[in-house]
């Protein structure tokens, strides 16, 4: 961490990491995870307690009934401490695929900060 070298681990089992290895997770994103048999309620167990506690939250019990689009999330304060565990909503990019537009390419221009400071060419070779 100290290194500003990140890690991501993705698993469907939070029981595939090791717990040494998950008390140095900083920021944590916990989709559904759905118990059917008592192996995998140990594992909704287990995934739960590695979350910094909310009394708002029942995380347990939430795991099992997060929808399509939501998950549970930690993140790093300012400090570097653990925040508590929260449910969000994780939305789609917004972004587009292919070439934007002459048109949109204009408008983005129009709105920069800095528009009309860079339009004038300049002779470099003066």
């Amino acid at each position: 961490r100290s290194k500003g070298v990140g890690i991501y681990f993705v698993t469907q089992n939070p029981l595939d990491i090791p717990e040494k290895v998950l008390g140095q997770l900083g920021n944590r994103v916990q989709h559904a995870l759905r118990a059917f048999t008592p192996s995998d309620q140990k594992a909704v167990r287990a995934a739960a307690q590695t979350f910094r506690v909310n009394p708002e939250l029942n995380v347990e019990e939430a795991i099992t009934q997060l929808e399509v689009g939501q998950a549970l999330v930690s993140f790093l304060d300012g400090k570097g401490s653990p925040g508590v565990v929260e449910r969000a909503y994780v939305l789609p990019p917004r972004s587009q695929i292919g070439p934007i537009t002459p048109e949109q390419r204009q408008g983005i221009i129009r709105e920069s900060a800095v528009y009309g400071s860079y339009e004038k060419e300049v002779d470099r070779e003066s």
